[in-house]
């Protein structure tokens, strides 16, 4: 392509780039988006000389006059879509800018007008950044990048060609009497790619060094909040069941101290209730107070335990929190401090955390939560004494059908302990009741007494809201909460994804030392199973999302303080260490050298002499010998390139199995492995024995494959791989 029509295809190429950005957003009117499409399709064409000439004479006929009535026209329509329409001036200025690519498309004749778009499609980049924060802007981002050097390269060219022929017309003398037309070359694209590449790092250093404010002043006002269920002051019985069919991710949960899922246990609390009215759950202490600030800025919240815990009991987690309609901070059980970009963080009396508004954007805060444990004294004493406000607020009960307190006691009487009595209402509803979401609505007037002896089904609030009224029957205080299950651990990024459908309800079992406690009489079910394949690249591709939010997105001063603390703490330990080797090999000679000298002046010169000879040829004998120990071991490692390779490729094989659903335990060797394939699938055995005797005769013969052998491996890998089961 020559220069003269690859540079306006460029140029065109990068308003089609920051207009696919707006667009991407879904915050464009359709109409827009048609009248932006048009201009680039039409423009396009004619700078590709596609476009029939008539169209392109008309265009380009038209007089300054005429485009200066278009551009007040413009202006006129941004004041009424400011004042009238929008009412915004992020909506209004994205609309403007469209309508002036729109015009400035059409009426690229001289330099300043393609400079003019150049500036319209820049800001059109940054006003898809103020409109969202999702991943896809990361590939419109580099788009742009690549895009834009390449234009810019192309137009320092064309105004290069145009001076030079300006020149040739005046009569000057050059070098090249006619420089244009010439050809852009694939060497001249890979160099600018090259140089956007080297332009694009700069970028990101410069992205991770400069200060972060973080202010938000140019963020869209308006964002659809996820509705969420369950965490008000008053839920009505049945409304989790809403939700659990709702895929939607409401929050990811990074384990900085784990690096594989926590078996069972694991709940992140939201909100508590005290008070059932046989219908709904409500909150009367949800009076809120402010908590006190941390040495590190952060919130402590009051532990209702004088209990020590010791730090590796301590649990943290980094939580992204999608864009909810509750002002609730959700955490594992039991918060202990919370730490986020907050100023001020409330507490209701039930330990309960709110922030005062909800949040327009995702955001990212951190918790320390110490797990709930229950001590020895409180799992065997056969009674407690209660202080006066537990009994006030956590035994109270509705108008309940006699027969609920005669279950209680049926199911608790094998029991002499509270923590006894709870714990069998807790086995009891898991493996006497069916888990369903498809309950329907009851008339029951009492609806536990329907769950208990009618239904016999039910979701998690049916459930914890049993065993809460059976407990409070027995003299025992508990409660309701409502939070999240963890969800999808995911193995890429090490954290939980935690999604509508996880919302969960649980009982809180109150003991006079070890405070509340959690049950949960839900019984588990077993998760649906999706493809494999998919599976895995959901969780890549969610992975990647989580990155872009937490280092991009949500990369903020306090991140910078911690890298730069992080990188100082290293530098420091590198320095010290570096230090005391050189302190350490300084003393050693020093004292050799004196140790010498004092032999020297006790007369013994020769000896002194012998004694450091000696030494230099002791160090050049063990010099050899190590030398030759190594050849040998290189000799007798089996492990030459080729049988690392052959190894590999074994491993491959391992993985194909795997994945077909035969895994390898760590226990069996090759052959029994091989063996117990041929038992279980035998279309796979004829690849596998062969790929295992080759591997026997790489790793314990110290051969290596030939070039034949490779490719035979590679052909039963393949053949294997084609195999179905």
């Amino acid at each position: 392509m020559i220069l003269e029509r690859a540079f306006p295809v460029s140029s065109i190429l990068l308003a089609a780039i920051g207009f696919l950005g707006l667009v991407l957003t879904g915050e464009i009117p359709g109409g827009l988006i048609l009248l932006g499409l048009a201009s680039l399709v039409v423009s396009a064409a004619q700078a590709m000389e596609f476009a029939g000439e008539r169209l392109a004479r008309q265009i380009a006929n038209l007089s300054s006059a005429t485009w200066n009535v278009f551009l007040i026209a413009v202006f006129v329509f941004f004041g009424a879509d400011l004042l009238l329409i929008s009412r915004d001036i992020l909506p209004a200025a994205v609309h403007f800018l469209i309508l002036l690519m729109s015009i400035k498309l059409f009426h690229l004749r001289q330099r300043k007008d393609f400079l003019q778009l150049y500036a319209i499609s820049f800001l059109e980049l940054l006003a898809a950044a103020a409109l969202t924060v999702d991943l896809w802007y990361a590939g419109v981002f580099i788009a742009y990048v690549f895009a834009a050097i390449w234009t810019l390269i192309l137009y320092h060219l064309r105004n290069e060609a145009e001076e030079a022929r300006a020149a040739v017309q005046a009569g000057k003398e050059l070098h090249d009497p006619s420089p244009i037309p010439r050809p852009v070359t694939a060497q001249f694209f890979w160099a600018t790619n090259g140089i956007a590449v080297v332009s694009f790092c700069l970028t990101m250093a410069i992205f991770f060094l400069i200060p972060r404010i973080g202010a938000g002043f140019f963020q869209k006002n308006r964002v659809d909040l996820i509705r969420t269920s369950g965490f008000s002051e008053k839920v009505d019985l049945g409304v989790i069941g809403a939700v659990k069919l709702d895929p939607t991710v409401v929050m990811r949960v990074e384990l900085p101290d784990q690096k594989a899922p926590i078996p069972e246990g694991l709940y992140f609390r939201g909100a508590a209730y005290d008070t059932y009215d046989g219908r709904s759950w409500a909150n009367r202490l949800a009076a809120r107070r402010l908590l006190g600030r941390t040495p590190d800025g952060g919130f402590l919240v009051p532990s209702e335990l004088t209990l020590a815990v010791p730090e590796s009991a301590v649990m943290r987690q980094e939580i992204l929190i999608e864009a909810l309609d509750t002002t609730v901070l959700f955490g594992a059980s039991f918060v202990e401090s919370v730490k986020g970009n907050f100023v001020v963080v409330q507490m209701d009396g039930m330990r309960g955390l709110f922030v005062p508004f909800p949040t327009s954007a995702r955001f990212q805060y951190g918790v320390r939560s110490i797990p709930s444990r229950l001590l020895e004294a409180d799992r065997v004493a056969p009674s407690f004494t209660y202080p006066a406000i537990i009994r006030e607020h956590y035994l109270q009960l509705p108008d309940t059908s006699p027969r609920v307190a005669a279950f209680a006691r049926d199911v608790t009487s094998g029991a002499s302990t509270p923590y006894g009595r709870a714990r069998a209402i807790e086995q009891h509803l898991r493996r006497s009741y069916q888990y369903s979401l498809d309950v329907g609505t009851t008339v029951s007037a009492d609806p536990v007494d329907d769950f208990l002896f009618t239904r016999k089904t039910g979701y998690c609030e049916h459930y914890a809201t049993a065993m809460v009224v059976l407990l409070r029957t027995l003299g025992i205080p508990a409660r309701l909460v409502t939070g999240f299950l963890p969800g999808v651990w995911n193995d890429f990024g090490n954290y939980y994804t935690i999604r509508q459908q996880d919302a969960h309800a649980w009982v809180e079992v109150y003991f006079p030392r070890s405070g509340w406690v959690t049950f949960d009489p839900t019984p588990s079910v077993p998760a649906a199973v999706p493809s494999w394949v998919w599976w895995n690249i959901g969780k890549i591709v969610d992975s990647i999302r989580l990155r872009w939010d937490r280092y991009v997105v949500q990369y903020s001063f306090r991140d910078q303080m911690a890298v730069a603390k992080s990188l100082r703490d290293r530098s420091e330990k590198v320095r010290s260490e570096v230090s005391d080797f050189v302190s350490t090999v300084t003393r050693g000679l020093a004292s050799a050298r004196a140790w010498l000298v004092e032999l020297a002046h006790a007369g013994g010169w020769a000896l002194a002499i012998g004694l450091a000879a000696g030494t230099l040829v002791i160090g050049m004998v063990l010099a050899v010998l190590l030398r030759g120990h190594g050849r040998r071991q290189q000799q007798l490692d089996p492990r030459t390139p080729r049988q690392v390779a052959a190894i590999q490729l074994y491993t491959r094989m391992l993985r194909i199995l795997e994945i077909r659903g035969l895994p390898k335990s760590p226990g069996a060797t090759p052959l029994e492995f091989a063996r117990q394939v041929a038992r279980e699938w035998r279309d796979a055995a004829p690849f596998v024995r062969p790929l295992t005797d080759l591997y026997y005769q790489v790793r314990f013969g110290q051969t290596s494959l030939s070039s034949d052998e490779t490719q035979k491996v590679h052909d039963l890998l393949a053949r294997l791989r084609a195999v179905r089961r």
